[in-house]
């Protein structure tokens, strides 16, 4: 699959959903289960939007699009627009890629390996400009809650940008080499 020829933002005057076809808008959910934490992907317009609940309770909801009006080319949230559920040595695994502007992302979400009822969100974007913002960003109880790459000088483009983050119920948290408040 080319990268270029995933579309991730619709033209400016038209609504997400004016540029996808039916057998976009009916993906079904994708879930993945770390005891008590359960994360469910759901298409939303022109990329997966991802919900984690704790012990069946709504925790958080990614933020994918900006609100405040910032270039699309850096969207609240990486824009995962091909989502695989697998089965790994260690585990189930969700990999996911997309893009915006000239950038590519791509993520890894697992159990945590050493943290019972969390998750683990790995994600890197590769860059060929400098960044006017990355990260993930969450409503978390009417709170935003944003994950962001730890600050490092980014001398040589292109360039590889990564964060991590664990969810669960002791909220969500950065894991190096991501910077981020403590939720909860």
């Amino acid at each position: 699959m080319l990268m270029a020829d995933i579309m991730t933002s619709p033209p400016a005057d038209r609504e997400p959903s004016a540029s996808i076809s039916p057998a976009q808008r009916s993906r079904p959910p994708l879930i993945l289960t770390a005891g008590r934490t359960s994360v469910v992907f759901t298409w939303h317009g022109d990329r997966w939007r991802h919900s984690v609940s704790i012990d069946g309770v709504p925790f958080a909801t990614s933020k994918e699009h900006t609100a405040d009006g910032r270039d699309r080319s850096w969207p609240a949230s990486p824009p995962l627009v091909e989502l695989s559920l697998l089965e790994t040595p260690t585990g189930p695994a969700i990999l996911a890629v997309g893009l915006a502007g000239r950038s590519h992302y791509s993520a890894s979400i697992v159990p945590h390996p050493v943290e019972p009822d969390t998750l683990l969100m790995e994600i890197a974007c590769r860059i060929k400009e400098p960044p006017v913002w990355l990260g993930s960003t969450y409503d978390a109880a009417g709170e935003a809650v944003r994950v962001t790459p730890q600050d490092t000088p980014i001398a040589d483009l292109p360039a590889t940008v990564c964060w991590s983050y664990a969810i669960g119920p002791a909220g969500i948290r950065a894991v190096p080499p991501a910077a981020a408040p403590r939720c909860r």
